[in-house]
C-alpha cells in the first residue's frame, strides 16, 4: 500500500509526546513491510528549533515538512499558530498518489485540512485521535466546544473512513461525535519491544540523582504540563512521604509551562529534598529511569487515554500506578499495576500499595509480560495494515 501519514509535528520532534514517537514506529513497521510510506508534517522540533530539511528520509519514510511561522508561539498555543504552509495545497493535489491516509492527532489544521481535502481526491483516511478528541477541563473545555462547533468537528468524524480508539473510552467519544460503530476499530498503542530486550542494570540512575537501592523511588515521565496531573501526584506523594521516610520521587519531562507551579508545590509541601526535577532522558538513560523506578506514576487530569511512557515503564518490569484517564488496558486484571480515580486519597493509596514489598517486584515482573504480549510495535502495525486494506478496498 502507499500509506500518507498527516501529522502535526514528526520525528526527531519528541519534545513533543508520545504523538509523535507512535506514529514514527508505526511507519517504520510499515516500510518493514514493504509499504511506501510518506509523511506531511510542520517543520517544528520543539519551541526553539526546526527541521533544516524540507524532505528527508528516516528509515525508508518519506518526509515533506511544511514550514510553520510561529515556531515559539505553536509549542505553546498550537491551535492557533500551528499553520504548515502549503500543506493544504498539498492535499489539494495527492490524487492518485497514495491507497489510503493516517491522520493522527486532534484539532488541528491538519485535521481541518485533511477531512476535507482527502475524499475530493479519492483518499480515504483513518483518524487516530490519540486522546485529543475528549472534553478537557477549565478553559480547554470551552476552547474545545468552541472549537467543536465553529469546525463542526462531528462532520469530520463522520467523514472518516475509520477510527482508531485506543480504549473502551475513546471509541464512545467518536460516538459522542456520531461515528458509526462500524467505522471504529480499537487498537492499542504499542512500543518498540527490541528497544526492551536487553535493559540497563539496576542503579545507574539511582546514583545519578544520589539514592541507594534502599530508598522506594516513583517514577514520571512526561510534559510537565497542568493536564498531567503534577498538581495531585506531588501532594500524593507527600501523603506517602510523611508514612515512608525513604521514598522519593521522580519527575522527568520537558517543561510546558507547568514546571514552576511543580517546583512552588514541592517547596509549600517541604518535599524540596525529596522530589528531583530532571531534564527530558533519552536511549538507555530514559531506560535506567524505567528499570531504577520502584513504581511509575502518571495522574493526567484530563482523558488522554494511553499514555507511551507507562507502556514503557511496564516493558522495563516496572508497574504502573494511573487514573482513569490514561487507563492501560487490561493492566488491572494483569496485575501489572493500579488504575484509580483521579482522586488524592486513591492515588496516595495506591502508591503506598505499590511500594510494599513484593508488591512492586510481582507487578513489575507481571507488567513486562503483559506489554510483551499484547502491546508490541509489531502486532500493533499488523493491526493497523488489516484496517487499511480494509479501508482502500472499500473505497
Amino acid at each position: 500500500m502507499r500509506i500518507l501519514q498527516i501529522v502535526p509535528r514528526y520525528a526527531p520532534a519528541w519534545a513533543f509526546g508520545g504523538g509523535v514517537r507512535m506514529t514514527f514506529e508505526l511507519a517504520r513497521q510499515w516500510v518493514k513491510s514493504g509499504h511506501q510510506v510518506t509523511v506531511y508534517t510542520s517543520d517544528q522540533l520543539d519551541s526553539r528549533q526546526r527541521c533544516a530539511k524540507s524532505d528527508d528520509v528516516i528509515d525508508g519514510i518519506h518526509i515533506r515538512r511544511f514550514r510553520n511561522p510561529h515556531n515559539f508561539l505553536a509549542a505553546r498555543f498550537a491551535f492557533l499558530f500551528l499553520y504548515p504552509m502549503g500543506l493544504a495545497r498539498a492535499l489539494q493535489a495527492c490524487a492518485d498518489q497514495f491507497d489510503v491516509a493516517h491522520l493522527a492527532e486532534a484539532r488541528g489544521r491538519h485535521t481541518h485540512w485533511a477531512a476535507r481535502f482527502l475524499p475530493q481526491q479519492n483518499v480515504p483516511f483513518v483518524w487516530s485521535g490519540y486522546g485529543g478528541l475528549a472534553d478537557g477541563e477549565g478553559m480547554r473545555r470551552i476552547y474545545r466546544q468552541v472549537h467543536d462547533c465553529v469546525f463542526d468537528t462531528a462532520s469530520m468524524v463522520q467523514r472518516a473512513s475509520g477510527l482508531i480508539a485506543q480504549t473502551a473510552h475513546e471509541a464512545s467519544v467518536y460516538s459522542q461525535f456520531g461515528a458509526r460503530p462500524d467505522q471504529i476499530r480499537e487498537i492499542p498503542l504499542g512500543v518498540n519491544w527490541n528497544d526492551f530486550e536487553s535493559l540497563p542494570l539496576r542503579g545507574q540512575f539511582r546514583h545519578k540523582i544520589g539514592l541507594t537501592d534502599k530508598d522506594k523511588l516513583i517514577l514520571f515521565v512526561g510534559r510537565v504540563h497542568w493536564t498531567k496531573g503534577l498538581q495531585l501526584l506531588i501532594p500524593a506523594f507527600a501523603d506517602v512521604a510523611r508514612r515512608m521516610p525513604q521514598a522519593h520521587l521522580a519527575i522527568v519531562g520537558w517543561d510546558h509551562g507547568f514546571l514552576n507551579r511543580a517546583k512552588q508545590i514541592t517547596t509549600e509541601l517541604r518535599l524540596s529534598d525529596r522530589v528531583f526535577f530532571l531534564e527530558p532522558l533519552f536511549g538507555s538513560e530514559r531506560l535506567s529511569a524505567y528499570v531504577d523506578a520502584d513504581v511509575f506514576a502518571l495522574t493526567p487530569c484530563v482523558y488522554e487515554e494511553t499514555s507511551l511512557s507507562a507502556l514503557e515503564a511496564c516493558a522495563c518490569g516496572t508497574g504502573c500506578v494511573v487514573t482513569k484517564q490514561c487507563e492501560i488496558p487490561g493492566l488491572d486484571e494483569n496485575t501489572a499495576g493500579l488504575t484509580v480515580d483521579y482522586n488524592l486519597e486513591q492515588v496516595a493509596n495506591a502508591l503506598w500499595q505499590s511500594l510494599q514489598q513484593g508488591f512492586a517486584e510481582q507487578s513489575g515482573a507481571n507488567a513486562r509480560r503483559f506489554v510483551q504480549e499484547r502491546f508490541t510495535i509489531t502486532a500493533v502495525a499488523k493491526e493497523h495494515e488489516r484496517f487499511f486494506a480494509d479501508v482502500a478496498n472499500a473505497k
